[in-house]
Formats: structure tokens, C-alpha cells, sequence
């Protein structure tokens, strides 16, 4: 008498299900190896979650910038990016500055989609306001690439926490702040800025690149101005000042 073939059980083989165990296990490691890891732009993080989809049996899409509010900004990075700063030349004598570290070209965004940081750090001996060779350098080439565009910009000075001497060439650390930033904003127009783009702000010594300032370097680090651009465009503020 012929033996009666098993039922086959109904439902998902067991292999499967291990399978499939064992890919959620991989999935969950990589995201938690993505959320460790330091992702410095958002096209970073989308060429990792490419990456990742298509391990995981998913396709490549082409990531690219909507057009939009955002195209003013992404086409002055681009230009900003697209320029390279001379590294400059040690002769003998001097001494190690701060400031030319600041050399380095670096686009910041400071708050997301409305103000960029360009150039690197344009710093100053201790309660001056005259801009230092390397500065100008730095300055000069920033106004190269700003030059041509219609978008605000806002100069604003800084000082470091220290007391001023009773000597000093200004009365306050506002005073000494404005005065970094107007020398940065000549330096820009003698360079092609139109000067009803550039904004002069004195921040004092309200807000310290360096919180932790322990150390002459990093207090050099405070003694800065930065060179913020911004979305709004000049005909914005047109109007804006009328007589009553």
C-alpha cells in the first residue's frame, strides 16, 4: 500500500524567516553606524542612505538642489567654492598667528537657508582695528567673489571679553567692534562691493566664536569679524527708510 505524501505546511518557509532576521539585524547595524558617524552636509547623508538602499535590494535615485527660494544661495556657494585661496608665504622671523589659519576658505551656514558665512576667520591684534596683511588678503579675495551679486551683506565686528586698557584707542568694546567692521567693509568696497549691500554690526563681545577662551590662541579666535551674507536682496530694503 502506497505511503500518503506529507502536507506541505502552509505559510513562509523557515529559512525565510531566518533570512529575513537576519537583513533587519544588518539594517539596524548600519543605522545605527549612520547615526554615529559625523555627517558634515546633507548630500553626505543622502549618498549614505543611497548606499544603503541599494545593499538593501533598492535603487540609485539621482539626488539633485530644487529650484526655488534656495537657487540665489546654491548658486553663490558654487562661486564661493569654485574660488581658491593662496596659501600664504612664511618669512623668516615671523611667528606662528592665528589669524592665518583663517586662510582656509569656509562656507558656513549659520542658520539653515538664510544667512552664509564666507571666508575664514579675519582676526586682529588685541584692541586694534586695522586690518593685518593677511587679512586684507583674505578680505580682497572675498570681495572678488562677492563682487556682482545683489544680496545683502552684514559686516559684523567682535571682541574677546577682555577689559579694555585704560589707554585703549576706544572708549568700548561696541566702539572697537564697529571699528573692526568698517575697516573689513572699506577693504570690500576698495575691492568692487557696491556699499549699499554691506551692513556694519557691532557685536561686542556678546557672541565669542570661542566660549572656552583660556588661551591667547583662542582668544585671538574672538578678536574677528565675520562676513555674513544674507538672502535678502538690496530692492528689499528699498523703501523701507522713507521720510515720513
Amino acid at each position: 500500500m502506497a505511503k500518503k505524501a506529507k502536507k506541505q505546511s502552509a505559510g513562509t518557509p523557515d529559512w525565510m524567516v531566518t533570512f529575513s532576521d537576519m537583513m533587519s539585524l544588518l539594517l539596524c547595524f548600519f543605522v545605527i553606524l549612520v547615526s554615529m558617524s559625523e555627517i558634515k552636509s546633507d548630500q553626505k547623508f543622502y549618498e549614505v542612505m543611497q548606499s544603503l538602499r541599494v545593499a538593501f535590494g533598492g535603487y540609485e535615485a539621482l539626488v539633485g538642489a530644487i529650484p526655488g527660494e534656495n537657487q540665489r544661495k546654491n548658486t553663490l556657494i558654487e562661486r564661493l567654492e569654485a574660488l581658491e585661496l593662496p596659501s600664504p608665504q612664511k618669512k623668516e622671523g615671523d611667528v606662528d598667528d592665528p589669524g592665518i589659519d583663517g586662510l582656509k576658505w569656509r562656507v558656513t551656514d549659520v542658520r539653515q537657508g538664510t544667512q552664509i558665512v564666507v571666508g575664514g576667520l579675519i582676526t586682529f591684534d588685541r584692541f586694534s582695528a586695522e586690518l593685518k596683511p593677511q587679512a586684507q588678503e583674505l578680505v580682497a579675495k572675498t570681495a572678488e567673489a562677492l563682487r556682482g551679486q545683489n544680496l545683502k551683506i552684514a559686516v559684523t565686528g567682535h571682541t574677546t571679553r577682555e577689559d579694555l586698557p585704560p589707554d585703549a584707542a576706544f572708549p568700548s568694546k561696541l566702539e572697537l567692534s564697529f571699528a573692526r567692521a568698517q575697516a573689513v567693509r572699506d577693504e570690500l568696497i576698495a575691492g568692487g562691493v557696491r556699499a549699499d549691500r554691506i551692513m556694519c554690526v557691532a557685536a561686542g563681545d556678546s557672541e565669542p566664536l570661542v566660549a572656552q577662551a583660556y588661551t591667547e590662541e583662542r582668544r585671538a579666535q574672538n578678536r574677528r569679524v565675520d562676513i555674513v551674507v544674507t538672502e535678502d536682496t538690496v530692492e528689499d530694503y528699498e523703501g523701507s527708510h522713507q521720510d515720513d
